[in-house]
């Protein structure tokens, strides 16, 4: 597991350029600072930072993926290495697309898999939930819990949450390319681009629910109400606060996609034999 480097738009006006096996980081009135690709797993971009083709290229021929996205959380792209031959695992995925069946079997998996994510998610929030939540939780009372905890308008909720799916993506994504499994081959989100790595961010939804709900109502030393937001964006420091937040937990997040791309794996010897 590298490191990510995450490059936030700034007064500093950064910019990254390639130097062989590293890129340089500059920015108005701080020393550079070199990062070896070497060392890194994925690259996170959130708004106007100039990089060069160069480096955009280290980081294909690292297999690092590359998420741009802007302050508002819209996720402008995604860049993964480019390979013409197809993914080792590609002919095996499309079983779950082979007929009805094999498609409901996977969805069941899929939204049991939630489920099972949700219930362990709300009782880490908090202990009031601890006995009292058995695993039939159900979507629809999972939704209503959220809602009644959430201390912001939709719109706010939406950036919020988004901007932690934006980074959890980016894990998914390096983990399903390492395990030679096609991001674009999924079901719930079929004949979407990075199909199959959204199929993970909806099982993984109440991860981003939570890490939202703890952020918001955080109050101790991080943004409060009124500087969360600044003209309709993310704030610089709430910026900071959540890329801290996903670190902290980033390893519990690796361990969790492992699980599941090993319970895909077993489905699709499943349904092949």
């Amino acid at each position: 597991m590298g490191k990510t480097l995450y490059l936030n738009e700034s007064k500093d006006q950064i910019r990254v350029i390639r130097d062989g096996p590293s890129v340089l980081i500059k920015a108005k009135e701080r020393a550079c600072s070199r990062v070896p690709a070497r060392l890194l797993s994925r690259v996170i971009i959130i708004g106007n930072v100039r990089l060069d083709a160069g480096s955009i290229t280290l980081f294909a021929e690292h297999d690092i993926p590359v998420v741009f996205m802007d302050r508002r959380a819209e996720e402008v792209a995604v860049t993964i290495p480019y390979n013409h031959r197809l993914a080792s695992h590609y002919e095996a995925q499309k079983v779950f697309l082979e007929n009805k069946e094999n498609i409901l079997r996977y969805e069941n998996w899929a939204n049991t898999k939630r489920m099972v994510i949700q219930v362990g998610a709300l009782k880490r929030l908090d202990r009031q939930f601890e006995g009292r939540l058995i695993q039939g939780l159900g979507e629809g009372n999972y939704k209503e819990i959220i809602s009644r905890l959430k201390q912001v308008d939709e719109n706010k909720w939406q950036m919020v949450t988004g901007f932690i799916s934006n980074l959890l993506r980016g894990v998914i994504i390096e983990c399903l390319l390492k395990a030679d499994l096609d991001p674009h081959t999924g079901v719930i989100h079929r004949r979407y681009n990075f199909g199959l790595a959204l199929d993970f961010c909806y099982i993984m939804g109440a991860e981003s629910d939570i890490q939202g709900l703890q952020f918001l109502q955080n109050k101790m030393g991080w943004p409060q109400k009124a500087c969360r937001f600044q003209d309709g964006k993310l704030s610089d420091l709430s910026v900071r606060n959540m890329i801290h937040r996903f670190e902290n937990r980033l390893i519990v997040f690796y361990n969790m996609i492992e699980i599941i791309i090993d319970e895909l794996f077993e489905l699709m010897r499943e349904l092949r034999t």
